[in-house]
């Protein structure tokens, strides 16, 4: 029987499947394990107070959230259609798209080379370690659809860009061009570094390449990406919700402020992606080897990302989730192919992707844990809601909760607080029909 385990030779292909499959697994795990919360409880009512219940509801909420809110209506449109369902079904399909998110990534940076299934492995633990919220953008509703399913949207655009360079039939123009609108009107800065990538790929073919002409497939691509992203930039209800954050100083110094600290928020986040860049870059440099200009392409477009929000007055922690994925694709694509300079880089490779692995398995175990207390938490809440209502007492009083985890969904957004007339109280009284719900006199941990 050894013997039998000691000759399978599995194939890349095959080799792939199994690395994905256990990823979606161990995703799968923390999405069962993540409740409905925060904006989620928002996104599940309609205008009247009312919880969503047909795809009507989620149209009206989208037209007015368009006009009074923010533009992102690919987003919301689809986060507000899995609510019309039980939280599984969502807890099901978000993995898949995870997976996906990886699967798209590994095309990016493989390219047209050979298949190394160990970089899938790599993906996934470049994630789980640079994201500064992962629970936030890959476990939560709310925030998988704005991060996690965009970007998806934005890479695989990309990709039948970069394949569909030259003439094309009527069908696949137009298909480019819708499916550009889609993917230019998803995430605000994730969508701009799509359109510097984009361009990069045209100054590429024209400057580098000597291609005279571009194809129809990539000018309609290119106009389809422009709208979507006009669409979502011009939105009436981005400019409603700014008008809160009052800053009058002058426009260029508000500018070169927030470009300021934006660099310094920078390296807290992307110091580790940096220094491995520079290290990588210059192994090339030193050996005389070709710095691909895809390397380039998706630094710039990772520029992009970062520096397009000095038009917002915040730049929360999970906007950064473009900017790693761009940026974490062009560090993988300069490491690649380093074992044809030296078979040392495999074996650095390899036991890189071990000692993070290690490392991995210990906070995923305590991700997990922290995740379920928090559906235990809130599988508690709900049953003393339910008991409470039975009693005719609509003023509930819960325990607060807290982490200090950031693989948790939780982390970093606001739960039920101590006064029952501000949002999420609000909302979550809504959902559950009660008059008011708030937590008791804080704890200090």
């Amino acid at each position: 029987m050894i013997e039998k385990i000691k000759n399978i030779k599995l194939s890349k292909k095959q080799q792939n499947i199994i690395i994905l499959a256990s990823i979606f697994m161990t995703m799968l795990v923390l999405n069962l394990l993540t409740p409905l919360i925060a904006d989620d409880y928002s996104y599940s009512l309609s205008l009247d107070g009312t919880k969503i219940n047909s795809v009507i509801d989620v149209i009206n909420y989208q037209w007015w959230h368009y006009f009074n809110w923010g533009g992102r209506t690919i987003a919301h449109t689809l986060a507000q259609i899995f609510l019309l369902f039980p939280k599984t079904v969502f807890s099901i399909v978000n993995p898949i798209i995870y997976v996906l998110l990886i699967y798209l990534m590994y095309l990016h940076i493989r390219g047209e080379k050979e298949d190394k299934p160990i970089y899938l492995i790599l993906i996934h633990l470049g994630l789980w370690f640079l994201l500064p919220v992962f629970g936030q953008t890959c476990l939560w509703l709310i925030g998988s659809c704005n991060y996690l399913w965009t970007t998806v949207l934005i890479l695989w655009f990309l990709w039948i860009y970069r394949k569909n360079n030259t003439s094309a039939s009527i069908y696949k123009i137009i298909g480019i061009f819708l499916l550009g609108i889609i993917a230019g009107w998803t995430n605000e800065n994730t969508s701009a570094g799509l359109l510097v990538i984009i361009i990069g790929y045209l100054i590429v073919q024209k400057i580098v390449n000597k291609k005279s002409k571009f194809s129809k497939v990539q000018i309609s691509g290119l106009i389809g990406a422009l709208i979507g992203f006009a669409l979502m930039i011009l939105a009436p209800g981005n400019y409603i919700r700014n008008a809160e954050f009052q800053d009058n100083t002058f426009i260029i110094i508000k500018w070169l402020k927030r470009a300021i600290n934006i660099t310094l928020t920078a390296e807290n986040y992307l110091m580790p992606i940096i220094i491995l860049l520079v290290i990588l870059i210059s192994i090339k440099i030193y050996n005389k080897k070709k710095i691909e200009n895809d390397i380039y392409i998706f630094i710039v477009g990772g520029l992009a990302s970062i520096y397009s929000m000095i038009l917002s007055p915040t730049f929360p922690e999970r906007s950064w989730t473009g900017v790693i994925v761009f940026l974490l694709i062009a560090t993988l694509i300069s490491l690649y192919d380093l074992d044809k300079i030296n078979k040392i880089y495999k074996v650095i490779v390899i036991d890189l992707c071990v000692i993070l692995s290690i490392i991995y398995i210990g906070q995923y175990i305590s991700a997990a844990l922290d995740i379920n207390h928090l559906r235990g938490t809130w599988a508690s809440r709900i049953e003393t809601i339910s008991k409470e209502k039975e009693k005719g007492n609509k003023k509930i009083i819960l325990d607060p909760y807290y982490t200090s985890n950031s693989k948790n969904p939780i982390y970093g957004l606001s739960d039920i607080t101590e006064d029952a007339k501000v949002w999420p109280n609000t909302s979550i009284a809504k959902y559950y029909g009660l008059k008011s719900i708030k937590v008791n006199q804080s704890i200090n941990e």
